[in-house]
Formats: structure tokens, sequence, C-alpha cells
């Protein structure tokens, strides 16, 4: 008697025991396809933000009315407003607020280069620039405020290079198809920095390192919201 008892208490243990496992399976399974309809959801609306982000692009694109500057190395920079026609002369206002690669939004210092170009047809880059360097931060008490000269290092139809021999500094523009980036790398060896292997040498920064040399680069650069560039009439 004793032992039927016991059986019976083992077979109604072990059908409790499977049925909390079914459940548990249940719920894991239930949980999986939650997630999975998440993920499908988010990759639909990145896909229908893309598009429409490519489509506002176009549009500013045709708006724009310099088309000598929509067909060069600067069609990225002319539609973020980071340049401007002045008469005969192509205005640059780059600001640099991302002091380094782990974080998307400004850090408490700010660097802002300005210069100008003769502006040609088709646009082309002349050996030497001056700029003029503005430099501010939270840990700065005194703005800082320097000129400087550029001199042209490198320019293709994948970017162009330039280096001051006072700041011991890159200022970069690199095309990759419709994306343009915008690098500053201050104190640097001249000639460590060149176009044809710029995405191998970020690559292999080590940001955990103080050592490595890391560039500054500009919030504005890295927007993928172009509503925020629309100018209002």
């Amino acid at each position: 008697m004793k032992i039927a008892i016991v059986l019976v208490v083992c077979i109604l243990f072990s059908c409790g025991e499977k049925k909390q496992e079914n459940k548990m399976e249940e719920n894991v399974t239930t949980k999986k396809e939650e997630v999975n309809q998440l993920k499908e959801k988010l990759l639909e609306n990145e896909q229908i933000f893309e598009e429409k982000q490519k489509k506002l692009r176009q549009q500013m694109l045709a708006s724009k009315p310099d088309e000598n500057l929509k067909n060069s190395l600067l069609a990225e920079l002319y539609l973020r407003n980071l340049i401007h026609r002045n008469k005969e002369v192509i205005e640059f206002d780059l600001v640099f607020d991302l002091h380094g690669f782990d974080c998307g939004a400004p850090d408490c210092y700010r660097t802002t280069i300005k210069f100008n170009i003769p502006y040609v047809k088709p646009v082309s880059f002349p050996k030497t620039i001056p700029f003029s360097f503005d430099e501010e931060g939270c840990t700065i008490d005194k703005e800082i405020s320097r000129e400087g000269i550029f001199q042209l290092q490198e320019e293709s139809e994948i970017g162009v290079n330039y280096y001051s021999k006072s700041e011991q500094s890159n200022l970069i523009i690199q095309k990759e198809d419709t994306q343009t980036k915008l690098y500053y790398f201050p104190n640097i060896k001249e000639g460590k920095i060149q176009l044809k292997s710029l995405n191998q040498f970020i690559e292999s920064i080590d940001e955990t390192s103080e050592e490595s040399i890391a560039p500054y680069t500009s919030g504005i650069m890295n927007m993928y919201d172009y509503s925020i560039f629309v100018q209002k009439e």
C-alpha cells in the first residue's frame, strides 16, 4: 500500500514538474517571438527613416542654388550649412565638438576652424589656406585664439588633406558615396595621415590608450536627420 502511495505521489510530482517545464518553455517561446517581432518592427522603422532621409536629402539638394558646390566634394557640407558662397569666395565655418569616439553628443570642448578659398569652377583647393583657430571648453578659462596656414598635402576625388606646421595638425574632408566625413587631427607629425590609408588608421585607434591619436569630429556631420538643416525663409 505504501509503495502504491509513493508511486502515485511520484507520478503526480513528475506530472507537475512536466507541466511547469512546459509552461516555462511556452513563456520562453512567447518572449522570443515578442523579441523577434520587436526587432522586425525596429528594422522596418529604420528602413522607413532611411528612405525618408534619402528623399529629403534629394529634395534639399535640388533646392540648393549652386550647382558647382552640389557637384563637388563639398556637397554634404553645403547641405549642412557649414560652407557658404560669398561673392568670389567659399566661406568655411567648421565646428569640431566631438573630441572622442565614445559618444555621439557634443562634449564640453569646442574647436572652430574658419577660412576661405577662392570660388572657382569646378571647385579646387589652393596650395595654402590662412585659417583662424578658436578653442573653448569647460577647463579653459579664456578662449584660445590663434592663426595659422594650412598646406595642401593631397587632393583627389575621395578627399582633401591639409596640414598645419604651426598647429601640427591635419584637416581632412573625406568622401565615401553620399557620406562625407570631417576630421581634425591635432598633435600629429606631417605625413603620418594619408587619404589612402585613413580608414585603416582610424580603425586601428586604441581609444583606451592615452597615446592614441584620435581625431576631432563634428556633431553636425554625424546627424542623420536632414530636417535639422532645412533653412526657413
